[in-house]
C-alpha cells in the first residue's frame, strides 16, 4: 500500500480529465471554463438562459467521493447526516 506522500510525489497533470466548467452570472450569461495549459481559458456561449441567472438549490448536498478507503471527501451536508456517516463507516 503506498503512503499518502508517495500518491502526492507521483502526481501527473497528465493523469487528470480535461474538465470544462459553466458558470452563469446573474443576468443569466453563461461562460464556458477550461483549463489550456496553465492558462484559464473562457469563452461565452452564444445563447443566455432564458429567466436570467442563478436558481437557488436548498435541497442537501449527501454525495461523498471515496477517494482513498480512509480519505473521503464531502460537503457539510454529508458531514452533518448521521446516516451518511454510517454508510461510509465514519459514525
Amino acid at each position: 500500500m503506498h503512503s499518502l506522500a508517495q500518491e502526492i510525489r507521483s502526481f501527473s497533470r497528465a493523469n487528470l480529465r480535461k474538465q470544462r466548467t459553466r458558470v452563469t452570472t446573474l443576468s443569466g450569461r453563461r461562460i464556458i471554463e477550461t483549463w489550456r495549459g496553465a492558462c484559464l481559458h473562457m469563452e461565452e456561449e452564444e445563447e443566455a438562459a432564458p429567466g436570467g441567472g442563478f436558481v437557488q438549490d436548498l435541497s442537501a448536498d449527501l454525495q461523498v467521493g471515496v477517494v482513498k478507503p480512509w480519505l473521503l471527501l464531502g460537503s457539510q451536508d454529508a458531514a452533518h447526516d448521521l446516516e451518511t456517516m454510517r454508510k461510509h463507516k465514519v459514525a
